[in-house]
C-alpha cells in the first residue's frame, strides 16, 4: 500500500470511531494536505472536532511539535451553515 492509501484508511477507521461514540456527521478531506484531514460533528451536544490524523509511528517529539504549530486552531469561533444554490 502507498503512503496516501495507508493514511486514507486510519482515517476511514478514525472517523468511523467517531461515529461509534455519537458523533453523525463525519467528513474526511481526501487529498487534503491542510492542517484538517477530518471533521465530525456531534449535533447533539454541538461539538465539533477537527482532526489532523498521523501514522503511530510518529515519535513523541514531533507529535508535540504539530500540536505547538496547530494550537491557534483550538479556540473558539463562530459557526454558521448556509445552503448555496
Amino acid at each position: 500500500m502507498t503512503n496516501y492509501s495507508n493514511g486514507a484508511a486510519k482515517e476511514r477507521r478514525v472517523l468511523e470511531r467517531y461515529k461509534k461514540i455519537g458523533f453523525d456527521i463525519c467528513l474526511r478531506s481526501a487529498g487534503s494536505h491542510s492542517a484538517i484531514d477530518c471533521v465530525c460533528i456531534n449535533t447533539k451536544t454541538k461539538v465539533i472536532k477537527m482532526l489532523q490524523v498521523k501514522p503511530k509511528s510518529m515519535s513523541d517529539k514531533a507529535v508535540e511539535r504539530l500540536q505547538a504549530i496547530l494550537q491557534p486552531l483550538s479556540d473558539e469561533y463562530i459557526v454558521t451553515f448556509e445552503v448555496v444554490t
